[in-house]
């Protein structure tokens, strides 16, 4: 039985890829390479110092120099490549109640001038020949209704679209207002 078992090796066994030959040349570390004559700037430091330009006689100093704002090109970032820097918007021109004034205002007058302001105004004096505080709940409860069914809704849409869904409630509110209960013809 012993016969079939072969003697060890006198060598250790070779594991993964056989070595290279001692005379294979070693490629150099990226550190120790020599740079290609082909790179811009090779041979000039990176940055130069700048230079006094001569003034032509109109500068703003007694030094008798002008800067340059030249920049070399490699300094200068692409198009886009930094984020833009927000600005802040200019204060307003109108105080916060005053547009608010001009934009129910507006809308009251579009109201007016569509037709829809006398048409309410029409049914809050109707109900007045019988009753005035019947008047003054038909008009409120038109103000009220309007404001929490349509105008709620629509308040937050695009600026002129949400303009143009005020004018019901505008309209509402003017006509209330303009609603006088001694003044029946």
């Amino acid at each position: 039985m012993s016969e079939l078992v072969p003697p060890p090796p006198d060598y250790p066994p070779a594991i993964g890829p056989p070595r290279p030959p001692a005379a294979a040349p070693r490629l150099t570390p990226w550190w120790q390479q020599q740079r290609p004559e082909t790179l811009p700037f090779v041979d000039e430091p990176l940055m130069e110092t700048p230079q006094p330009v001569p003034c032509s006689g109109d500068c703003a100093d007694d030094s008798g120099y002008e800067e340059e704002e030249e920049r070399p090109v490699w300094f200068i970032p692409a198009p886009g490549y930094y984020p833009a820097v927000p600005t802040p918007a200019p204060p307003a021109a109108l105080s916060p109640r005053a547009r608010a004034a001009l934009y129910n205002l507006t809308a009251a007058g579009a109201g007016y001038g569509l037709g829809l302001t006398p048409l309410i105004s029409d049914a809050i004096t109707a109900v007045g020949h019988t009753s005035i505080s019947g008047a003054l709940v038909l008009g409120g409860g038109t103000c009220l209704a309007t404001a929490h069914f349509w105008d709620r809704r629509t308040r937050h849409w695009w600026c002129g679209l949400a303009w143009a869904a005020r004018i019901p409630l505008a309209s509402a509110v003017l006509a209330l207002a303009l609603y006088a209960p001694a003044a029946t013809t």
